[in-house]
């Protein structure tokens, strides 16, 4: 069976082949060496069984939870193909950069494929082998980078046995295990492609594994940073963590992996970023994530990756659950995928396991809605579901200009839309049902080990009127591929609160501020700026669009003062009892003009307040299940 079933293994491929009466397949070997970590080059040696005659060998393109085929094909040098130690000529595949056809010379039962891997020092492009995986002090080894298969065959049908070379001391840890260690190499044991690509590896210099539970299913994190000081996660975010576990079971019920451990890589030179996988999680992020407190209230991806092991993984989209690497990827369901992942991870399990207040959690929510609602002018022509089914020929769109274009709103919007659908079950069934009681028939399962079980836009709907006996479709169809004018907000006021504005600090917006290195007055303004008054992006339509105001311009000065975001917050303060518009001096290249803004709304930071006419649902989603949390 293929990626599209359950998982076989390679011992049962072994016994169906001896049933046969035909010997099984001879694994791939591949040879990587890893030392070479102050200039990020990796080596890949490869030996592949082969029979005479054309081949073509494939360099992964569509990589599972990338949504886009960005397999980093630029890194792949040096590409050396021979048999029998006589080097063969390789041509690559005219229409398809990632293919590499070759003749195999009659009497050769192998090739000698050889090649390097250059990881970027710095990011170039979306996609994990387009930002640096390696700093001097640490690596993380999406093993996918280095490796050619056969063009046609499935991933789950190719064995291969990787040997990796680390540098000398370093420590390391990832979902598969070695079969042994002999001084800093690791000896994989032999795993199907699938498999190998599924479990990177993370080592560093300096190192730390906690163990969170126990038992079967047991869960740990292993932390590389490039300092040893970053190592340090509080106790009060320990404790998050161990919660997060037991919450998760609740929800969903026991995991679909053997362990798992988050594997967490620390350094400013590399890009804050998740990816998930069956048994673990490649996660990565600022040196400071676990010491500065805006950074750790701003990040939501270790229990974001972490319900990808229910949702995404073990229960995949249809169009995702691919044969193997070549295979286009169909994105039309991230929605599901991504969105109720953000619902259920960034929100739910997060402040369900203490990792943040209900306080905080009402803040991101607030936030989420007022950008979704105020800066996505590009709404008005582009459906939420266009978002996600766009998602691969949108992957590389540059930053500016985003609220006219629209981005990967299929995770914040579909936030909102699955809170809508929570309350909804919820207030219909008079608190018998909830979302929770979806999750736990949808996502729940026997398998204790990786699996994927596909589903499809029909199965989602049947599963959610098992819940509730609502027209599923009807209230999909509206909110996913309908232009929408406005964000959806009916989950936030069904759930007793209503979204407003004032001049009061939103925590979790300032802490985004601090993270992104921009000063956020999209509310207001319509418009992003950093320190040195540089426009990251602005709003269409907004009061500084109409004034003539473009990313990438420079604010010199507001309101006769310097450019700063403490001047504009007291300019917007003053701007509100006057009726003369606002004075701003930009820089556009070589020219330098003074525009007018006419804008008098003040500051407007959101937040969400109770409306008091309706029963907190919010209150009792956001409240811890797992007995050990309460």
């Amino acid at each position: 069976m293929s990626l599209t079933h359950l998982k076989p293994s390679l011992a049962s491929l072994a016994l169906l082949a001896a049933a046969a009466g035909v010997a099984a397949p001879l694994p791939i070997t591949l040879e990587v060496d890893a030392r070479d970590v102050t200039r990020a080059i990796q080596h890949a040696h490869l030996v592949i069984p082969v029979h005479p005659g054309p081949l073509t060998l494939a360099y992964p393109k569509w990589i599972p939870g990338e949504h886009a085929p960005d397999g980093p094909i630029t890194q792949l040098v040096s590409l050396e193909i021979s048999a029998g130690g006589t080097s063969l000529q390789w041509r690559r595949d005219p229409l398809d950069a990632f293919l590499f056809r070759v003749e195999v010379p009659r009497g050769a039962a192998t090739l000698d494929v050889r090649f390097d891997y250059l990881s970027p020092p710095k990011a170039f492009a979306d996609g994990y082998g387009r930002t640096p995986n390696v700093t001097p002090h640490l690596l993380i080894l999406p093993l996918n980078h280095l490796v050619l298969y056969p063009y046609d065959a499935a991933a789950d049908a190719v064995a291969i046995r990787a040997e990796v070379h680390l540098p000398a001391g370093w420590k390391f840890d990832g979902a598969l295990h070695p079969e042994r260690v002999e001084g800093d190499t690791l000896f994989l044991p032999v795993v199907s492609l699938s498999t190998l690509v599924d479990s990177p590896i993370l080592a560093g210099e300096y190192f730390r594994t906690v163990p969170l539970s126990e038992g079967a299913g047991s869960t740990r994190i292993s932390i590389a940073a490039d300092a040893p000081g970053d190592l340090a996660v509080s106790e009060a975010t320990l404790a998050g963590l161990r919660r997060l576990v037991p919450e998760a079971v609740a929800l969903f019920g026991p995991g679909h992996y053997r362990e798992y451990v988050w594997l967490v890589a620390l350094g400013n030179d590399l890009n804050q970023n998740g990816l998930e996988h069956h048994e673990s999680t490649d996660i990565r992020d600022n040196e400071a994530l676990f010491t500065d407190p805006a950074r750790l209230l701003e990040h939501r991806t270790v229990p974001h990756e972490y319900v990808h092991s229910w949702n995404g993984k073990y229960r995949r989209p249809v169009g995702l659950a691919t044969r193997n690497y070549q295979q286009p990827m169909v994105d039309d369901l991230l929605w599901v995928y991504e969105g109720m992942t953000r619902y259920l991870g960034d929100l739910v399990l997060r402040t369900r396991s203490l990792l943040a207040t209900p306080e905080q959690a009402r803040a991101y929510i607030a936030l989420v809605a007022s950008r979704l609602d105020v800066d996505r002018p590009g709404r008005a022509w582009r459906s939420l579901g266009d978002t996600a089914s766009a998602q691969p020929g949108y992957a590389d769109a540059p930053g500016e200009w985003t609220p006219i274009r629209r981005a990967r709103d299929y995770y914040d919007e579909m936030l909102l839309v699955w809170l809508d659908a929570d309350t909804l079950i919820r207030e219909t069934s008079s608190g018998k049902r909830s979302l929770d009681d979806f999750c736990g028939g949808f996502f729940g399962g026997p398998e204790r080990s990786p699996a994927v079980r596909p589903y499809s836009r029909t199965d989602v709907v049947a599963a959610l009127r098992a819940v509730a006996p609502l027209d599923w479709e009807a209230f999909l169809t509206d909110r996913v591929d309908h232009i929408t004018p406005r964000a959806p907000l009916a989950g936030i006021e069904r759930g007793g609160w209503k979204l407003v504005y004032d001049d009061a600090p939103n925590v979790f917006l300032s802490a985004r501020e601090k993270v992104d290195g921009a000063d956020n007055l999209s509310l207001s303004l319509g418009l992003w700026a950093k320190p040195d008054g540089v426009v990251s992006d602005v709003v269409h339509d907004s009061p500084v669009f109409a004034a003539g105001v473009a990313p990438d311009m420079r604010v010199i000065a507001i309101g006769g003062r310097k450019w700063s975001a403490e001047a504009a917050r007291e300019v917007l303060v003053r701007a509100e009892k006057s009726s003369g518009p606002i004075e701003l001096v930009v820089q556009s290249a070589d020219l330098v003009r003074v525009l007018h803004v006419d804008y008098h709304g003040g500051l407007r930071n959101p937040h969400l307040v109770r409306g008091a006419s309706k029963t907190d649902l919010l209150s009792q989603i956001l409240a811890p299940r797992a007995a050990a949390s309460r």
